[in-house]
């Protein structure tokens, strides 16, 4: 399997846009329906090209997927794989998958543990796990709700002192304390 941006004729930099109209360029091309009458060896050539065409349209139109494959691209030469979540495996192998998680090709669908990558130390940081994890929606949902509720308990518990300094001005808690204590004893 190739760079998705080779596969559709595509830099780097290519928008949505662009992306979209170099798969729909390359499905009218490629697509079987259009090599029903050709020999068994252009329909598969054909095939193997629009899957690769399709496969590389599935990551690179979507955001998340295409932020992880542009990560994958700089930190290593190899092909994207499904490490992740994301719902999507490589579809190198003879059978056609469309995307769905069929086909993997033989590779592992499972993600290396953390600190088990070839050349990693123990106790090492898998920043990329890290990443994937701080960025998924449950946790920005959750961050969001702790941060409204340590702010709200904040504001009460400056708001509480500013009320106490309103209603007892010139006196210290102890002072006041000490004023309930004589009121009891009478």
């Amino acid at each position: 399997m190739g760079d998705h941006y080779q596969t559709l004729g595509l830099g780097r930099d290519a928008t949505k846009a662009e992306v979209k109209a170099a798969f729909r360029r390359s499905a009218l091309r490629d697509h079987p329906d259009r090599h029903a009458s050709s020999t068994a060896a252009a329909r598969a050539d054909a095939a193997r090209r629009f899957r690769l065409a399709s496969d590389a349209y599935h990551v690179l139109s979507d955001d998340r997927r295409r932020a992880e494959y542009d990560l994958r691209l700089r930190g290593s030469a190899s092909s994207y794989a499904r490490s992740s979540s994301s719902g999507w495996a490589s579809s190198s192998s003879a059978s056609y998958s469309y995307g769905y998680g069929y086909g993997h090709g033989g590779s592992s669908w499972r993600r290396t543990p953390p600190g088990a990558g070839a050349g990693k130390g123990v106790g090492s940081i898998d920043w990329e796990f890290l990443l994937k994890g701080v960025t998924r929606r449950g946790f920005l949902i959750n961050l969001g709700f702790a941060s409204v509720l340590l702010s709200g308990a904040a504001f009460l518990d400056g708001s509480i002192l500013e009320i106490w300094n309103m209603n007892n001005s010139g006196k210290s808690f102890e002072d006041a304390m000490e004023s309930i204590e004589k009121v009891k004893r009478k």
